[in-house]
């Protein structure tokens, strides 16, 4: 017991430190390709009719004259008091513009890994416990053909049939005014439908590995030989010993997300953080790129850790390894 605690201690402490020092890692990369935009920021906001006078001043409100690494310590200061600064475009606050985008995003998210959740596991149970079957075959094809095509073409195969030609559900995900996507519940149908068709599908593939393998271990085959039924065998037996490599899988769901969505949100017209990036980055309004190139790599990594955590506690070897 007391070795396991050691363990977990130290794995925590090795977490930590490693979630801190590659947020900052992928904090001087983000910085550093906002930098690395083509052309002049001053030039962009104020035109090409501007005069070096004019361009000069704003270069030295924006701090443009400073060096790289005196703006980035001076950003990564803002940032870690809470301050995201303003935008160079509006003067309205980081904060401000990317709230209400953030919200409806971590909706579409959450939505979208529940529904990959279900279709992998699903697919994985159902390919896993009959490897070698026509029924695994059937399950190891389709998965296969969903993951060869990039969600951009499903979502327009669904917005021409479903959204158009049928008109069953709204082709463009219009977002009230005041209210979020939970309030018109049909715009998130089509989005997640294409997040969760290629997710769902990849993740099946990769977890129905673990569930085969779990399929032939000791204990479950003896469960089938004392005439327990096949979903006894699954939920009590089964899916325990698969949990710590479906977590991983699942982790991977996290990055796949964050990108499928700025290309979704942008495919439907779904006002979120996707949508919000591009904008801005042909806007070049630094301050917004920088801020939401932040919360996805921070939604990423923290999400990888966290599931690497829950595989640590799941596994009783790795907490007791010496």
């Amino acid at each position: 017991m007391t070795a396991g605690l050691h363990n977990a201690a130290r794995y925590a402490i090795w977490r930590l430190t490693a979630l801190v020092a590659t947020l900052l890692a992928v904090s001087v990369i983000l910085f550093a390709a906002v930098e690395w935009l083509p052309g002049d920021p001053a030039q962009q906001i104020l035109g090409i009719n501007a005069t070096p006078e004019r361009l000069d001043v704003l270069r030295e409100q924006l701090n443009l004259n400073d060096p790289v690494p005196v703006r980035y310590g001076r950003w990564l200061w803002s940032t870690l008091q809470g301050d995201l600064g303003e935008s160079v475009r509006t003067n309205q606050s980081v904060e401000a513009i990317i709230a209400r985008p953030a919200l409806n995003t971590a909706i579409l998210a959450l939505v979208a890994f529940a529904a990959i959740t279900a279709v992998a596991l699903c697919l994985a149970a159902l390919g896993g416990m009959r490897d070698g079957t026509k029924t695994s075959t059937l399950v190891s094809v389709t998965t296969l053909s969903a993951v060869s095509v990039p969600e951009f073409i499903i979502a327009g195969i669904l917005i021409s049939v479903v959204g158009l030609e049928l008109g069953w559900l709204p082709a463009v995900s219009l977002v009230p005014s005041e209210g979020t996507p939970l309030s018109r519940p049909e715009i998130l149908v089509l989005p997640v439908i294409s997040l969760s068709i290629v997710g769902g599908a990849y993740g099946a593939r990769l977890i129905r590995a673990a569930v085969a393998d779990a399929a032939r271990m000791p204990h479950v085959q003896a469960a089938r030989l004392a005439g327990l039924t096949e979903a006894r065998v699954l939920f009590r037996h089964l899916l325990p010993s698969a949990v710590p490599p479906s977590v991983q899988v699942l982790a991977f769901m996290v990055p796949f997300l964050v990108g499928g969505a700025v290309v979704v949100e942008r495919i439907f017209a779904f006002p979120g953080l996707g949508s919000q990036l591009v904008d801005r980055i042909a806007l070049r309004d630094a301050p917004v790129i920088e801020a939401i190139g932040l919360i996805q790599a921070a939604t990423v990594i923290v999400g990888f850790q966290v599931a690497d955590v829950v595989g640590f506690l799941a596994s009783p070897e790795r907490r007791t390894a010496g």
